[in-house]
């Protein structure tokens, strides 16, 4: 099994006493500390839940509800985000805060063979993560689609997915084999190729019918994979590719001078955080 990368974000607090003396001062001693904002402040319900693919596959999975504990009965569009190759759900987690305050529903899922999903028990000879597997992921999204729609604060027909690197590859992919059910999406520096020939592979080709649409897509100018001496593989190239396949509406934003790749677009550019959130806005 592939050792995955995880991002985490941790913040640390400190408090200083003050030191409390004996015998008569002791009555004048004081607790002193840092001063802290007031103001009403946030909650948000974070669970990890699991649901089953169409292949058996048991899908791992974090949900945001922006609604905490306190449900409203208020049923809320939903955002499932899928993370990049050799990583896992975690890697969303600097961006759930943004989603939840927006009211939406958030679903970060594990593809299988990343994170806690497993591979599939086929009885295969290595437990490696094969082309075959990432051609599947597509069913990971229909498991996840299928799941939401049982809860009753999800609205099941305005639902998007955002997908980073690989996943946004399995994004797309999604979308145009299930476009009824998944209304836009922004796909965050997409592309794979093959090592052998360096041709691009769009995980889940040859799927019929096939109608992606309401695609966003990011990209850095300048991210690349050089191969051998003097050859590249772009990124922008390859969104172009998906782009001219997309059914409007359709948008591919390149960001000039910037080799920034995937989430790395959401940390270095506001602007690739503003033009993500009013697709949502309006397509979803």
């Amino acid at each position: 099994m592939m050792k995955m990368k995880r991002r985490w974000h941790a913040a640390a607090l400190l408090f200083l006493l003050g030191s409390l003396g004996c015998g008569e001062d002791a009555r004048d001693a004081q607790i002193t500390g840092p001063d802290f904002p007031k103001g009403a402040g946030r909650a948000y319900k974070i669970e990890q839940v699991s649901f089953p693919a169409a292949d058996g596959v048991k899908v791992s999975a974090l949900l945001g509800d922006p609604q905490g504990i306190l449900q409203t009965g208020q049923r809320l569009p939903v955002v499932i985000l899928v993370h990049d190759l050799f990583t896992s759900k975690e890697e969303w987690v600097f961006f759930l805060e943004e989603l939840l305050r927006r009211q939406y529903l958030t679903l970060a899922i594990d593809l299988r063979g990343h994170g806690q999903t497993p591979l599939p028990d086929d009885n295969r000879e290595t437990p490696d993560l094969a082309l075959e597997d990432l051609e599947k992921s597509y069913l990971d999204v229909q498991a996840a689609l299928r799941w939401v729609a049982t809860l009753p604060q999800a609205d099941a027909s305005r639902v998007a997915l955002l997908g980073n690197g690989l996943g946004g590859n399995v994004a797309y992919v999604s979308t145009g084999v299930f476009p009824a059910r998944i209304k836009a999406a922004v796909l965050l520096s997409p592309g794979l190729w093959d090592s052998r020939s360096w041709e691009p592979v769009v995980v889940g080709s040859g799927l019929s019918p096939f109608e992606p649409h309401s695609i966003l897509y990011l990209v850095g100018a300048d991210d690349v994979v050089p191969v051998g001496e003097s050859d590249q593989l772009e990124f922008t190239a390859f969104s172009d590719t998906l782009a001219r396949r997309t059914d409007d509406p359709k948008s591919v934003k390149v960001f000039a001078n910037s080799s920034d790749h995937g989430l790395d677009l959401l940390h270095n550019h506001p602007e690739a955080v503003q033009l993500l959130l009013a697709w949502l806005e309006t397509y979803l």
